[in-house]
């Protein structure tokens, strides 16, 4: 008799778990989907990555440039794919809908620079399972780090995101101003 309640508590407690894991991996989940995302991309599965977006979804790059609509997408994660961009989130956070994060992403360029991984902050709302906006942004001191690397002799000549760096630099400092509210200028 007590092996019987013994191996119906396990039996129990097993299904708990189960029913736990299911509940946590809810696939319209918001960190769900941005992971299936991250892992579509860095597969450089484009179709799977862009599958994940909503129609009218809106995503703002860490230069402030804005993508809308399937073709833009296509082409935004054709291009990062292209570059062999690596991303890897940490820290993720999750308040309804949103989720925040810090991606680590590497690609030939900023490989080139020693610079790898850099530090990316992130924003995603995820609604029925598709991302309706997702917003990066560097933080002051890694464009400061960026910058210093693109100032050496090896990162002469480096394009970042098939720009020259001072562009790239220019771009990243007026977008983390316009998320921050801060200058990226450094000390004056």
């Amino acid at each position: 008799m007590r092996l019987r309640s013994l191996g119906g508590l396990i039996i129990v407690m097993l299904g708990a778990a189960v029913v736990s894991q299911a509940v946590e991996m809810q696939p319209d989940d918001p960190p769900a989907v941005l992971q299936r995302y991250i892992d579509a991309q860095n597969a450089g599965n484009v179709e799977a990555a862009l599958a994940l977006w909503a129609e009218n979804g809106v995503m703002t790059n860490t230069r402030g440039r804005t993508f809308t609509g399937t073709e833009e997408f296509r082409r935004f994660i054709q291009g990062n794919v292209a570059r062999k961009i690596r991303q890897e989130p940490e820290s993720i956070e999750t308040v309804g809908e949103k989720v925040t994060w810090v991606n680590r992403e590497s690609n030939d360029a900023y490989r080139k620079l020693k610079v790898a991984p850099v530090q990316q902050n992130s924003e995603i709302i995820v609604q029925e399972g598709h991302i309706t906006s997702w917003v990066n942004y560097f933080p002051a001191d890694e464009i400061a780090r960026i910058e210093q690397a693109c100032a050496t002799p090896e990162g002469q000549g480096v394009l970042l995101n098939d720009q020259p760096c001072s562009q790239f630099i220019e771009q990243a400092k007026a977008q983390t101003a316009r998320i921050t509210g801060a200058s990226t200028s450094g000390p004056r």
